[in-house]
Parts: structure tokens; C-alpha cells; sequence
């Protein structure tokens, strides 16, 4: 097998500046959510970005998945690449979630909590650290350090199962159900999203898209392969769109209490589960997609911008809650022409400020990796970019 390293891909990137813009939306719309009246004329516009933007998590989970299959599906499996790749994890994944779990602990712990011990205290930390839980969006890089866990055991199984690599995508709709019915019906755990079978849907469309990568590309670019999948990852996503923030707003404004005895059990059971995992896979389909035409058709500034974010999109997530409780301190409640135009402005300032941060440890603190994880150096990756697209431009 060959074990060169293969090109990078800038649409991940892109994807993932997609993806965290999406998570900073359904965070910065939750508090429109939980205080404007139901029946406020504004409250569907609150209730269908936050819902909309729920595709974040589970399409950075599928692009984790991607560019490990992509990267080391190729390469002779040994003991010295399972060394490393796990080194690079604890070093760049592990122990960023470590320290920011104990910010936010000690944080919520002063302002929330008053717990009867310093004991107590330490050993609910690390019960929450354990599960995810130390904040509520946290819960992402717990999956995905048990998705690192798994990888050497599913980088085995699919290289040496054709089976399961070419029927992946429903293989991992099968398991992430099976899980789904036998936890609501026989294991009720509690903290389910805590568990990466919660997940494996994204986990398997995400290795058989870094596996097959190049063959999908050469079939895509054929018209007729290309607008028959534009049509069913598009019709589909706004299907389960329209579902899911319909489901929601029922939900939310009591609708669907009163409507759920008039429907099968099997459907009011599963409902909300089904629009929630069908939308956000189909968003993560078509958000990647996209990201493969704005990499075509995005002006150099532009590209450079997201391409920017994407780059510093873990560090993002990690920070942005944080300014967000500093934000949501200021205006909590006024008249509705401040308020609302303070969620706005809210969405724009922590997704800019997050940024800085993250940038600015990168710059001026030599372990910056502690804290944030990897990232690509501004400029290079700017320069890098300017070259390709000169390239490009000699090319054509």
C-alpha cells in the first residue's frame, strides 16, 4: 500500500468554516428560543435557525471521519502509525478538551453551583469530564475521542471487508438505529448523544466518502451522475429541513402534545430522533458539496476568509460558549428592537472575537496547541492559497 501522504483537500476546510458558522448560529439563537412568548410573531424565525443550524456537530464528525479514511485508509496499518496518530490525539485533542472542561466547570461551579465540598467538587468534575458534560457542547469531542478509540479496529475491518466498504452508508444507518430502538426500549441511558453509536451514520457515509473520494470525484464529473445526486442530497435536505423544524415548533409550542395520541406510537417514539439524524446527514452531504463549489467558484479574498475559519474552527468551538455567557450578561431582556438586534449583533461579535482569540494564542503563546489544538499558520495557508489559484490561472 502506499504510505506517501496524500494531498490535502482545502474544501474540508471550507466545510468546516460552514459547519462551525452553523453551531455559532443554533448557540447564539438559544436564548431568542428560550425567552421570546411562542406565539411572539418572531418566535418561528428563532426556532427555525436554531433548529436549522443543527447540522454543525454531526458534519464535524463526519469530516473527522473523512480525513482519517482518507489519510490513512491508503497506508500499511503498524504499531509505529497507531503510535503516532494516537500522540497527536492526546496532544492536540485531549488535552485542549481537558483544560477547557475545567474552565468551564469552575466557571458554572462559581456562578451557578455551590457545591458542599472541595471533594465533591473535584469528583463531579471528573464525572462530567468522563461523560462529555463539563459544558453542553463539549460532548462533541468526547465522541469523537471515542471514534479515535475505534478507528484502528474499523481501519482493519475496512481494509479487509469489501462488504463493508462498499454498503458503509447503510451499515452505519443500521447500527446507529439498532442502538437508537434498543436504548429507548431496553438500556435507557440517559445521556444517549454522550454515546458515539449515537453518531455512526456520520462516522460511515464519512469513511466511505474518504475511501472512495477520488471515484466520487471522476463519477461527478459526469452531468448526468452529478444532477441526479444534487437532486436527492438537495430535495432531501429540504424534505427533513422543512420536517425537523416543523417537529420542533410543535414540540416547543405544545402542538405535538396534543396531536401525538392521534398518530402511531411507532412514529411519535421515533419522530423527532428521525428528523433530527435525516436532516443533519443530509445537511453534512450538502454542506460538503458546497464546499467543493465554492472552492471553484469563490473569489481568492473570499476563499481566504473561510478557508481562515475552517482552519481555526476547533479552537472556535471550544471558546465561542465562553464569550457567549460574557455577551448574553450585557442585554438579557428590553425593548424588542434592542433585543433583537442584540442576538444579531451577539452572533457577529463572539463569532469574530472566538476567532481573534484563538488566533491571537496562536501567535503569542508557544504551546498554543495545549489550549486549541493544530492549526495551519494564517499566512502560510493564505500564500499557499494565492499559489494554487495562480497555478489555476496558468492552467486555463
Amino acid at each position: 500500500m502506499n504510505t506517501i501522504k496524500r494531498p490535502s483537500i482545502d474544501e474540508i476546510q471550507l466545510a468546516r468554516a460552514f459547519a462551525i458558522l452553523a453551531v455559532v448560529v443554533v448557540h447564539a439563537s438559544s436564548s431568542g428560543v428560550i425567552n421570546i412568548p411562542t406565539d411572539s410573531v418572531l418566535f418561528p424565525i428563532y426556532n427555525f435557525f436554531n433548529i436549522a443550524g443543527k447540522l454543525g456537530t454531526p458534519t464535524f464528525i463526519m469530516l473527522s471521519s473523512f480525513v482519517l479514511f482518507y489519510n490513512y485508509y491508503p497506508r500499511k496499518l503498524s504499531m509505529g502509525l497507531m503510535k503516532r496518530f494516537y500522540m497527536k490525539r492526546l496532544k492536540f485533542i485531549l488535552i485542549p478538551y481537558f483544560i477547557f472542561s475545567l474552565i468551564y466547570f469552575i466557571i458554572k461551579m462559581y456562578v451557578y453551583y455551590d457545591y458542599p465540598s472541595f471533594s465533591y467538587a473535584v469528583s463531579r468534575f471528573f464525572t462530567l469530564l468522563a461523560l462529555g458534560k463539563a459544558h453542553t457542547h463539549l460532548y462533541f469531542v468526547f465522541i469523537s475521542v471515542q471514534l479515535y478509540l475505534l478507528f484502528p479496529l474499523f481501519l482493519i475491518l475496512f481494509n479487509k471487508s469489501s462488504f463493508l466498504r462498499k454498503h458503509a452508508i447503510w451499515i452505519g444507518l443500521l447500527l446507529q438505529w439498532a442502538w437508537v430502538i434498543l436504548n429507548k426500549n431496553y438500556f435507557h441511558i440517559p445521556w444517549k448523544n454522550s454515546v458515539s453509536l449515537s453518531y455512526f451514520s456520520f462516522y460511515f457515509i464519512g469513511a466511505y466518502l474518504g475511501i472512495y473520494y477520488n471515484e466520487i470525484k471522476l463519477k461527478l464529473r459526469k452531468s448526468i451522475f452529478r444532477d441526479r445526486i444534487l437532486i436527492v442530497i438537495s430535495t432531501g435536505y429540504g424534505a427533513l429541513l422543512i420536517l425537523y423544524t416543523s417537529y420542533v415548533y410543535a414540540v416547543r409550542t405544545n402542538i405535538f402534545s396534543s396531536i401525538s395520541n392521534n398518530i402511531p406510537t411507532i412514529v411519535s417514539n421515533y419522530l423527532g430522533e428521525f428528523a433530527w439524524a435525516t436532516h443533519a446527514l443530509f445537511a453534512g452531504l450538502l454542506l460538503f458539496y458546497l464546499a467543493h463549489i465554492a472552492n471553484k467558484t469563490f473569489s481568492l479574498k473570499t476563499k481566504s476568509i473561510f478557508m481562515e475559519i475552517g482552519a481555526t474552527s476547533f479552537g472556535i468551538y471550544l471558546v465561542h460558549p465562553l464569550i457567549l455567557m460574557i455577551f448574553r450578561g450585557f442585554i438579557s431582556s428590553g425593548a424588542p428592537i434592542i433585543y433583537h438586534s442584540w442576538q444579531l449583533i451577539t452572533f457577529m461579535l463572539v463569532s469574530v472575537l472566538s476567532w481573534l482569540i484563538v488566533r491571537l494564542v496562536y501567535k503569542f503563546i508557544p504551546f498554543y496547541w495545549a489550549i486549541f489544538g493544530k492549526m495551519d499558520p494564517f499566512h502560510l495557508r493564505l500564500n499557499r492559497t494565492k499559489k494554487e489559484n495562480i497555478l489555476l490561472r496558468d492552467i486555463k
